[in-house]
């Protein structure tokens, strides 16, 4: 497991400081964090343009490092970018979440197999104990921070599998569904925290069958209720 986890730690590549920001000593990986929380959040609203005058005011920066920030994003369908218009916050489709929770499953599913073939003992112990402390805390933390910690179980779950690619698209896909995460928990509570826990068993008895069913029930969303999560994702933003 050792070579896999400082992947999760940081799974992003380095940028050139040459072009980091001077006044406020912030680096345009640093600059890259915080534009990165207003698009996962929505802290701009879906559609709406992103206005660089006066972000590049509140972070105390030039438009130059800016701009490298928030292509970075649009590189990772973040943001998006319309020539001669300028960026866009992604707008909150259904279909797009669909289809990235289609997708999420399938490299979980694939990546759970492999764990039940690969995965260390010990590692195994090690994310048990991880989660555990986790629902004894669920009740007491916000869902932001549970959101957090769910990421990072299934990051951790991926990685048992030895394939650092498969890692890494999970944080990508993970950052693009992360809001949606947040309204679901916020609405339907933490019922499926539990199956956590199943899916260690089956992999520590190295039940790929059983593993992979387990995942694929786990994070299989029917359209219907990624319809009812958007809608009420919307009302929340705009209510906001």
């Amino acid at each position: 497991m050792a070579r896999y986890t400082s992947l999760i730690r940081e799974d992003r590549p380095r940028v050139r400081e040459t072009s980091a920001p001077k006044r406020a000593g912030l680096t345009v990986n640093d600059l890259y964090e915080q534009l990165k929380q207003i698009a996962v959040l929505y802290t701009i609203r879906p559609g709406e343009r992103v206005n660089e005058l006066e972000l590049a005011e509140r972070f105390n920066v030039s438009r130059t490092p800016l701009r490298e920030a928030l292509n970075r994003l649009v590189a990772e369908n973040l943001l998006s970018f319309v020539p001669n218009r300028g960026f866009y916050v992604r707008q909150l489709d259904r279909q797009d979440v669909f289809d990235l929770y289609e997708l999420r499953r399938s490299i979980e599913a694939a990546a759970i197999v492999l764990a039940a073939e690969r995965a260390d003992d010990k590692d195994i112990k090690a994310l048990r104990k991880f989660w555990k402390d986790v629902l004894k805390i669920k009740g007491k933390v916000p869902a932001d921070e549970l959101v957090a910690k769910d990421e990072e179980f299934h990051a951790r779950l991926v990685a048992l599998s030895g394939n650092n690619e498969m890692v890494r698209s999970l944080y990508s896909i993970n950052a693009r569904i992360h809001f949606v995460r947040w309204v679901d928990l916020q609405e339907r509570g933490h019922d499926a925290f539990a199956e956590h826990l199943e899916i260690l068993d089956a992999i520590e008895a190295r039940d790929s069958a059983r593993c992979r069913e387990l995942v694929e029930t786990h994070i299989t969303w029917r359209m219907e209720e990624i319809t009812k999560v958007v809608e009420a994702g919307v009302i929340r933003l705009f209510a906001r």
